[in-house]
């Protein structure tokens, strides 16, 4: 049964790749129309993925060998919060233990100005939360669950910015 589910699921991927890549061949109007969709727009890979397990499952059904427990599984902890920049900041102890607010996928991890060592991880709602003067060893395109670990804050400073498509969001909907 195990192996005809997933014999379906390779099946099925294997269909939409030859439907687009016979779409490129034959019509400039359907490349044009995914290049703009997917190169010129900020395409959620974290919804896609939510949407993927959602129909499919996962792509190697690792569960089912070995359960999963999570190792570190935290919410957000600080003292005070206070407007920064485009954002807040946090003040939390010193190398304190950052978690995810939200799963996502990490889309850019580096520095930033005002900011230093920043991880941004987009949601599955489009929601992009930037985590600043933290060093975090995740890499690009790492999906983290909620309430994992990401890395230690650099001092006892946190800073925080939420955005999505572009725009600066409330830090007040997404901290309590």
């Amino acid at each position: 049964m195990r192996l005809k589910v997933f014999l379906s699921k390779v099946l099925i991927t294997i269909i939409l790749i030859l439907i687009v890549l016979i779409g490129f061949k034959k019509s400039t109007s359907f490349k044009d129309m995914v290049h703009k969709n997917v190169y010129d727009t900020n395409i959620s890979f974290a919804y896609l993925n939510t949407l993927y397990n959602k129909y499919l499952g996962t792509i190697i059904p690792f569960k089912l060998f070995k359960p999963v427990t999570p190792v570190f599984s935290e919410t957000l902890r600080y003292k005070n919060m206070s407007k920064y920049l485009d954002g807040v900041e946090l003040e939390v102890d010193n190398n304190y233990l950052v978690p995810t607010i939200n799963d996502g996928i990490v889309i850019f991890s580096g520095f930033k100005d005002g900011y230093g060592n920043t991880t941004i991880i987009q949601g599955s709602d489009n929601v992009e939360v930037w985590y600043s003067n933290i060093s975090s060893n995740i890499k690009l395109y790492d999906y983290i669950e909620k309430g994992s670990y990401i890395g230690d804050t650099l001092s006892n400073k946190l800073y925080l910015v939420f955005k999505k498509d572009g725009n600066i969001l409330n830090y007040e909907d997404y901290i309590k």
